[in-house]
């Protein structure tokens, strides 16, 4: 075999693997792509921001099987080969999941804060007014506890509704006490042991807002990767089968 022959042959597997590279990067692109539009597309007209977590995760979860459709159809290669592409698809739909999670997020803050404000004006703050001031230690708690039931009845259940009041009760709640304290209708002991409480509260609904967030991506990542591997699992199958009706044809040619 001359030089220039076996340089030929020798260029083949490169040439193929090439092949499999443009293929897998064109196939990422679409899926990426599809899931993409679709997010945007529901999250902008078929539904109204903010949403709650669970009917965002749907959403999601139908989108990215979409885009999983797409991606196992066209990708060719070798097992590792696709497991490793598979990787790539991941990493890139998570960046965009978490564009698509911030602007909720986003939205939920925003909503959650006008609940609390509204409430806050209407049962607290109009009481801490020289002409309406609370007249009393107790009447103060009496319109905190409206506060606190009034939001949570209009919220919007989440990590960041709870971060919201946890802020209120950090700011707000601190700001309004040294303002009782100051007018004489509340003492300093007392002051202190609501500040302490309100602390420990405000702590425990910020670690309850973190484990939800942390709870709500564990499932997800579970999801996803059970869809993945189904997926890995019927490609691979296609690929066997096809693998065997060559093998069959090759016999039956030697027949």
């Amino acid at each position: 075999m001359n030089k220039s022959e076996t340089s030929s042959l020798l260029s083949i597997p490169s040439e193929y693997e090439s092949i499999i590279q443009f293929v897998a990067q064109e196939a990422i692109k679409e899926a990426v792509g599809i899931y993409q539009k679709q997010m945007n597309h529901t999250l902008n007209e078929k539904v109204k921001l903010p949403i709650l977590w669970d009917e965002f995760t749907e959403i999601h979860n139908n989108c990215i099987s979409e885009a999983n459709k797409i991606f196992f159809e066209k990708i060719i290669g070798s097992p590792t080969q696709i497991e490793n592409f598979v990787e790539v698809l991941s990493e890139t739909i998570s960046k965009s999941k978490e564009e698509f999670t911030k602007i909720n997020s986003d939205e939920l803050t925003t909503y959650n804060e006008n609940i609390a404000n509204d409430n806050w004006e209407r049962y607290v703050k109009i009481g801490l007014n020289q002409e309406t001031l609370f007249e009393s230690n107790d009447e103060f708690q009496k319109a905190l506890k409206a506060f606190e039931s009034a939001y949570e009845k209009s919220m919007m259940k989440s990590p960041e509704a709870a971060k919201v009041i946890a802020s209120y009760m950090q700011n707000q709640y601190s700001d309004a006490i040294d303002y009782m304290t100051q007018l004489g209708r509340m003492n300093a002991e007392l002051a202190k042991a609501m500040k302490a409480k309100e602390e420990a509260e405000t702590l425990q609904l910020e670690a309850l807002a973190r484990e939800e967030e942390f709870r709500r991506e564990i499932e997800a990542q579970k999801h996803e990767r059970e869809e993945s591997e189904r997926n890995f699992k019927m490609k691979m199958e296609e690929l066997q089968a096809n693998i065997d009706q060559q093998n069959k044809s090759h016999e039956e040619m030697k027949e």
